[in-house]
């Protein structure tokens, strides 16, 4: 019998099929999300508080991903999820891959494609080609110059598809590669300002969570939302560490549930050389940030490798506590130096050590008016603002397709 891909074969596989168009009754249109995980973190967080969101304002939201911690936050909002390896390799993976996504739309009969992050870029490309699907990408991290992202670039060329980048770092970078300035949109994260309200969060949650680190009351709390991966700036924190000899400060390192592998051993070996042990802490992901933030004396972010966006020192902000940046990738937006931050150079652990110092000993008035300059910056990322920009995006590919198709019916 021959193969779908055989050349005898004298029909098309399935996952050819023209797709057939809800009909003009139907009011609710919906998106299908591809993303390559709903681990805690970009973008799996970012997918399923834009799914949540447009569920409530009109639209039918899908996730189709490999899975994770946030599938069943998304399932209580009435988000169905779909499990499958949208970044599965080798030829088997990836054609199972194409063949259960090829009947997802051709079951759920999608009105758009939103493909979150190059895997599923990659995946998504040639079901909207072959079923003429708006199509929305977004990149929330750096890009590496490689021949397949070029490919990648010259196959996504070939489609009406516009590329969403939350900072001006990225949206430089896609400039770079080539990518077409009106096929580019620019919209910073969004922030659930309600969420990260200091006056919500409850004594049992801040309890629970400093139960759960082992971290001893009146200790000051280093919190440090980076990614375990190389140039995420743990090395260079602990450096800075040592140098204040300070019993009183616990660190806690927040990963995003996807290390690089050894990067753990790497720095509990260093910790045990600089003498920090018992003073360090490394969760592999946190559920509670607003929790986590309230419980921090500040918060660094002190990469050398740049990021496309830095969420979680929004949140910081939101909540009032004072960060540590370096001057690195999409930091600087992020933050506002001088009046929300520390900012500086990247592994540098002499100033490091003394903004840590300076953050820590904050009097009370000063922490209370610096919360008030956080607070009022953060609001310019509030999450209504950022989901109304994504849905206006949304209707914005949608509607010519929509008439191009009931022309071509015509």
């Amino acid at each position: 019998m021959p193969s779908p891909r055989s050349p005898q074969s004298s029909k098309k596989p399935f996952l050819h099929k023209p797709l057939s168009r809800p009909s003009a009754r139907s009011t609710r249109p919906t998106v299908l999300h591809l993303c390559s995980d709903l681990e805690p973190g970009d973008p799996g967080r970012e997918t399923v508080d834009l799914a949540v969101l447009a569920q409530r304002a009109g639209w039918r939201s899908l996730i189709a991903s490999n899975g994770g911690l946030l599938v069943a936050e998304a399932e209580r909002a009435a988000v169905r999820h779909t499990r499958m390896p949208i970044d599965g390799r080798g030829l088997f993976p990836h054609w199972r891959v194409r063949l259960k996504l090829a009947a997802l739309i051709q079951r759920e009969k999608p009105a758009l494609l939103h493909a979150h992050g190059i895997e599923a870029a990659a995946c998504a490309y040639g079901f909207s080609r072959i079923h003429h699907l708006p199509f929305i990408v977004d990149f929330t991290r750096p890009l590496q110059d490689e021949p397949r992202l070029r490919r990648l670039f010259k196959q996504l060329g070939r489609t009406s598809c516009i590329v969403r980048v939350p900072s001006e770092f990225m949206e430089r970078q896609l400039r770079e590669f080539g990518w077409p300035a009106e096929r580019l949109r620019l919209i910073p994260p969004g922030i659930d300002m309600k969420w990260f309200d200091a006056g919500a969060i409850s004594a049992e949650r801040l309890q629970a969570l400093g139960r759960l680190w082992r971290l001893p009351e009146q200790a000051a709390i280093v919190v440090v939302p980076m990614p375990f991966t190389e140039g995420g700036g743990h090395e260079f924190l602990l450096k800075a560490l040592a140098r204040l000899k300070r019993d009183e400060i616990f660190t806690v390192m927040v990963g995003d549930n996807c290390p690089t592998p050894g990067i753990h051993e790497i720095l509990e070996d260093k910790v045990e050389r600089l003498g920090l042990n018992g003073k360090v802490v490394m969760p592999d992901f946190c559920l509670d940030w607003p929790a986590a933030c309230w419980l921090a004396s500040v918060v660094v972010a002190v990469n050398d490798a740049p990021r496309g966006q830095n969420t979680e020192l929004l949140a910081a902000q939101a909540m009032g506590r004072p960060v540590i940046v370096t001057d690195c990738g999409a930091n600087y937006e992020m933050a506002k130096g001088g009046e929300t931050a520390w900012v500086v150079m990247p592994n540098d652990d002499a100033l490091l050590a003394e903004a840590l110092k300076g953050a820590i000993g904050l009097s009370t008035s000063d922490r209370v008016g610096l919360a008030a300059r956080t607070r009022d910056f953060a609001i310019g990322f509030a999450q209504d603002k950022w989901a109304t920009a994504m849905l206006a995006l949304y209707e914005s590919a949608r509607i010519p397709a929509a008439k191009a198709n009931e022309a071509k019916a015509a």
